[in-house]
C-alpha cells in the first residue's frame, strides 16, 4: 500500500494543479462539457503512458459498485477484443471510452491527465524548447474561440511534472510501464490479465 501512495500522492496533488488551471481557463471563456455526449473526447485509443495515473485509474474502478465494475469490465473486454481483431477497424474506430455512461465519465474523479485537459486549445514547450500546440475540441471551436481567440491552456508544467512522476514510478519498479488505453487498463487490472 505504500508503494501505491508514493506514486498516487503526488498525482492527486498534480491534478488538483491541472483542475485548477483548468477551470480558470474554462471560466475565461465560459466553457462547459456540461449537456455533452462525451463521444468525440472520448475516445478508445487514448493513452495512458504513466503508472501512477494506472494504478490511480484502477483503484477509482475497484471502488465502483459491483453492477457497474462489471459493466464497465464488459465493455472494455469488447472494446480491447475489437482492437486486437482490427485496431484500425470501424468496430474499435467508432467505439466510445468503456468509462463513458451516457455521457458522463463513471471514473471522473479518477480520470488521468489527458482527459481531464480535453477541450481547451493548449500549447506544450517541450525541454528541447519545440512547441506543440493543439486546437480545442469543436464545441470550443465553435462557442468560444470567435470570442477568445487567444484563449490557450499552456500544459508544459504539467507534462514536465507528470514525466518526473513517472521517472519515480520507474525507479520504484524497476521497470518501465506498459503503454495502453484506457480500456486496457480496466480489462486488464479488473481481470488479471
Amino acid at each position: 500500500m505504500s508503494r501505491e501512495y508514493d506514486l498516487i500522492s503526488p498525482l492527486i496533488a498534480l491534478y488538483d494543479e491541472m483542475d485548477a488551471a483548468y477551470r480558470v481557463a474554462a471560466g475565461r471563456g465560459s466553457f462547459s462539457c456540461q449537456g455533452c455526449d462525451g463521444i468525440r473526447c472520448c475516445t478508445v485509443d487514448l493513452r495512458i503512458y504513466t503508472c501512477a495515473e494506472m494504478v490511480y485509474l484502477r483503484r477509482g474502478f475497484n471502488e465502483l459498485p459491483v453492477a457497474i465494475r462489471d459493466e464497465m469490465g464488459e465493455r472494455a473486454r469488447q472494446v480491447v477484443a475489437a482492437k486486437d481483431r482490427a485496431p484500425m477497424g470501424s468496430e474499435y474506430r467508432n467505439a466510445v471510452c468503456p468509462v463513458n455512461f451516457e455521457g458522463r465519465c463513471a471514473l471522473y474523479q479518477y480520470r488521468p491527465m489527458i482527459c481531464r485537459l480535453a477541450g481547451i486549445p493548449y500549447i506544450v514547450t517541450r525541454p528541447d524548447m519545440a512547441t506543440i500546440q493543439g486546437t480545442g475540441c469543436k464545441r470550443f471551436q465553435h462557442e468560444v474561440a470567435p470570442v477568445h481567440s487567444d484563449l490557450v491552456l499552456d500544459r508544459s508544467s504539467f507534462y514536465l511534472r507528470m514525466s518526473e512522476i513517472q521517472m519515480d514510478a520507474m525507479k520504484s519498479l524497476r521497470r518501465k510501464t506498459p503503454v495502453q488505453t484506457i480500456a486496457e487498463i480496466i480489462h486488464y487490472g479488473a481481470y488479471g490479465l
